[in-house]
């Protein structure tokens, strides 16, 4: 039986597959439709895009492959294939036995894309279990129920998430950061999903009626003496008629602006803040705007495009910096979108939790998709250009205690490195790395236990 130990300092999501074997602990599951695997097609796979690309990533389990990546108007869905490259096990009589591997789909599993700020569900799988925990009267403790595989065997199945914002075409898969299951984490996956073009259609001015023509008098012309039997003299020029011209109506105007506006407020008191919301598209790394509330108020409003998804941050001195997604895909222009914003005031000694931090699998290598809750870090420090912080690393207490220290130490030295890359003075943060000394919970399945690997802020001066 095949068990890897893998050290991580924040649990942040699940998105990917993961190879298990019967460990005391795990993640529970909860059930989830199954569909016959084969490669049928089913109704949402005739979306224009829906044409299978050839895989790319880099996967944390070298046992796991990505054979193709296509998008449907619903969907994101991968397909893979796990390789049994275990040693083969024979009973007495030579007949092969199961290599120890059990395999399956964790649901909690997600995508995640624009650096960490935008993540995607998992919906369904086809061709693997679901995985499942159950409790094990013989050996008194929790095991995982899946698939069993042989040495040798290949497993396809196909997974199915959310469907990305378009724009967005680079994306991590993450399916657990666990200290007792290899999981299937697949990096720097790659496909094909063209943005809409944004467009800003201004009301159209009515179209501008012909100016009419004067009847003028008839022009009288000196001509020479006609023949004989004709009269003679002056002759009239024919007039011209002018044809009469009815105003052209004004099409509608194309509406395709959708206004956001909400308040932001102090979460504790509920008295109005005065805070800059940054904006962009969720495919831009570049902020497109800000805008600012009303000091008396805390209102504030902005003009987006409709069809669109966007992600913003709100900050404001001596608070802490909040992000948020607006998905004006399927709003119509024209409409109103209300989204309030609490901020929750900063104090020294305060201890902050950063939700959303990804290393890769058992070393300390930051991944982008810890960017955007970095930089909601980064914009608080900037609005509190005295506050300084010290960076707290901490692991799960199974494995290596020395690994455990030192792999802490190491990630959090990797988050300093970041914001100063941004422009904040090395001197405002410091580092600390606990390793497994300081869990929060010391039972429990992984899955119950995954708050123990974090990192974590603490404010020293503001």
């Amino acid at each position: 039986m095949r068990q890897r130990y893998l050290i991580f300092l924040f649990l942040a999501g699940l998105t990917s597959a993961c190879t298990f074997g019967s460990y005391p602990t795990g993640y529970p599951s909860s059930g989830g439709q199954q569909y016959p695997s084969g490669g049928q097609q089913s109704p949402d796979d005739t979306y224009p895009n829906s044409g299978s690309q050839p895989g790319s990533g880099r996967t944390a389990d070298p046992d796991v492959t990505v054979n193709s990546i296509r998008l449907t108007k619903d969907y994101t869905i991968l397909n893979l294939t796990f390789t049994d490259n275990s040693q083969p096990i024979y009973d007495q009589n030579r007949r092969p036995l199961p290599s120890g591997n059990t395999i399956g789909i964790d649901p909690n599993s997600y995508l995640v894309a624009a650096n960490g700020a935008r993540t995607f569900a998992f919906v369904r799988a086809e061709g693997i279990p679901i995985k499942q925990e159950k409790f094990d009267s013989n050996l008194g403790k929790q095991i995982l129920v899946g698939r069993n595989t042989y040495s040798g065997e290949k497993v396809n199945f196909t997974l199915y998430f959310q469907r990305l914002d378009k724009g967005l075409e680079n994306f991590d898969l993450f399916e657990c950061h666990s200290d007792a299951y290899t999981c299937w984490n697949i990096y720097n996956l790659y496909v094909n999903n063209p943005a809409d073009p944004v467009v800003y259609n201004p009301p159209t001015k009515p179209a501008s009626t012909p100016t009419p023509v004067p009847n003028l008098p008839r022009k009288k012309t000196n001509l020479p003496p006609a023949p004989s039997g004709e009269s003679g003299g002056e002759m009239e020029t024919p007039r011209t008629e002018v044809p009469k011209t009815k105003p052209t109506p004004a099409p509608a105007p194309v509406l395709t602006i959708v206004n956001v506006s909400g308040i932001v407020s102090d979460a504790k008191n509920k008295r109005p803040v005065t805070a800059t919301i940054d904006y962009q598209l969720s495919s831009s790394k570049q902020a497109i705007d800000s805008v600012q509330s009303f000091a008396s108020t805390g209102a504030y409003r902005m003009s987006l495009q409709k069809g669109q998804v966007y992600t913003y941050i709100a900050s404001a001195r001596g608070y802490q910096s909040t992000s948020g997604v607006l998905d004006l895909s399927k709003i119509a222009g024209g409409q109103k979108l209300t989204r309030d914003i609490a901020l929750t005031p900063l104090a020294v000694g305060d201890k902050v939790t950063l939700k959303n931090i990804y290393f890769e699998m058992s070393k300390s290598d930051l991944l982008s998709a810890s960017y955007a809750e970095l930089n909601k870090l980064v914009s608080m420090m900037q609005d509190n250009p005295n506050m300084s912080i010290r960076l707290e690393g901490h692991t799960d207490i199974i494995g290596d205690h020395d690994k455990n220290l030192q792999l802490s130490r190491d990630r959090v030295i990797a988050c300093q490195r970041y914001l100063v890359q941004k422009g904040i003075d090395i001197d405002r943060i410091q580092t600390i790395g606990y390793g497994d000394t300081r869990p929060i919970l010391t039972k429990g399945t992984d899955e119950e236990r995954k708050v123990n690997r974090r990192v974590e802020f603490v404010i020293l001066t503001i």
